[in-house]
């Protein structure tokens, strides 16, 4: 029996478990609390192989086929079959499409999804089922009107008007849809394009949560997540919390950008001098986007978007809120935290939990560039849980 709680991050489910299969699944993240709402990954492709072992290490159950998914087919359409898989989770890499990315069209990632179509095909033909689907990925991937590199390969199609063609034939219905996490039981604000495909009638869309869940809600306790900065980059009590180093210089003029603000939009603001924003070695930053970059999120918002480079801190809102604690010998207000989010706060605005944090292997656990991938590049748990809670309905 499904529970549903539209603002529970942790909905409980009894009875048997569905199986899926997952394809560019950033190591188990977005899969990792499926099972809380009666599914449970238990194939899943995988490019990297540093994302393969992580993978297994988190989801035992798993059979994780690594390289190439595209020369890889049959293998994964033949494990789907043999666990019994009834369902495809399709987040395929979004770089090209992304205006994060600089949107490169041209780039050979833009046509996985032509694959991923001949992975439903191939697994139809060999006898096994697939009764629904969900792709996931930057929002130009639904986009209904699409350059010409585009529609001129597929026949003056757009990529869903392709993949809507293309199934359809099979029974399965498809509608596309721009979706926010944060309206979804995730502080982080997450805009991204989703096609649901059903079997035999269209898949009813989740309902918005009633209550948003702010950066406060979920990291602002300080006893969970206390102070961190160049002289305390780590916590004792949490092995996760802890941050890169920062350039003192650098740290010094964070400290002057208030909670929800971004430096260089700032600093024009108070009239002050752009010189004061500066690289590690102390020369002038060339940093733009000056509505962004340099920015501190706010607490009681969703954080924007995580990205890979979250470690960044002259990122677009890349920022921990930080709270003031004082002024500085020119009387302007000073800010704690001058740094980016830890690799536990990550974890948390991510939507993940003790569980999957415990998981970890060792030989991970100190790996922050690959912790902080494959939270950026993940689609995000709570999201996919809500999805597919609707496909019960």
């Amino acid at each position: 029996m499904l529970i549903l709680n539209n603002n529970s991050l942790a909905p409980s489910f009894e009875g048997e478990l569905e199986g899926y299969t997952a394809i560019c699944a950033s190591a188990g993240v977005g899969t990792s609390k499926s099972r809380k709402v009666g599914y449970l990954c238990t194939v899943s492709a995988e490019c990297l192989f540093s994302r393969c072992r992580l993978h297994k290490a988190l989801h035992p159950e798993a059979v994780v086929i690594g390289g190439d998914f595209t020369k890889k087919i049959d293998e994964i359409a033949r494990a789907h079959i043999a666990k019994g898989n009834k369902g495809l989770v399709i987040t395929l890499p979004c770089q090209s499409f992304s205006l994060a990315g600089g949107r490169h069209l041209d780039d050979p990632l833009t046509w996985l999804f032509l694959d991923a179509v001949k992975l439903i095909k191939r697994i139809l033909e060999l006898g096994g089922m697939v009764n629904w689907v969900i792709w996931e990925n930057a929002p130009y991937f639904i986009q209904y009107n699409q350059d010409s590199i585009i529609t001129d390969r597929l026949n003056g199609r757009t990529i869903f008007q392709y993949i809507r063609d293309e199934l359809a034939p099979l029974g399965l219905i498809s509608e596309a849809q721009k979706l926010n996490a944060c309206n979804y039981g995730t502080a982080q604000s997450r805009l991204r394009g989703y096609i649901l495909c059903k079997r035999g009638n269209a898949w009813q869309w989740p309902t918005p949560d009633d209550k948003i869940l702010t950066c406060r809600d979920v990291i602002g306790d300080r006893s969970k997540f206390p102070r961190l900065d160049s002289e305390h980059r780590r916590d004792p009590n949490n092995e996760f919390h802890r941050i890169p180093w920062i350039s003192p210089v650098q740290e010094a003029f964070i400290r002057l950008v208030p909670t929800g603000e971004a430096a260089i939009k700032y600093f024009l603001k108070m009239g002050w001098s752009l010189s004061m924003v500066v690289n590690p070695d102390g020369s002038p930053s060339q940093a733009q986007h000056e509505n962004s970059v340099f920015g501190r999120n706010a607490w009681d918002k969703p954080i924007h978007t995580i990205t890979q480079g979250s470690d960044c801190i002259c990122g677009d809102w890349t920022l921990h809120p930080g709270e003031c604690i004082g002024k500085d010998a020119l009387g302007r207000d000073i800010y704690s935290d001058p740094r980016p989010f830890s690799v536990a706060e990550i974890f948390a605005l991510t939507g993940l939990d003790d569980e999957f944090t415990s998981k970890i292997p060792l030989w991970a656990r100190p790996n922050d560039k690959l912790l902080r991938e494959i939270c950026g590049e993940a689609l995000l748990p709570n999201m996919l849980n809500r999805l597919l809670q609707a496909l019960k309905l």
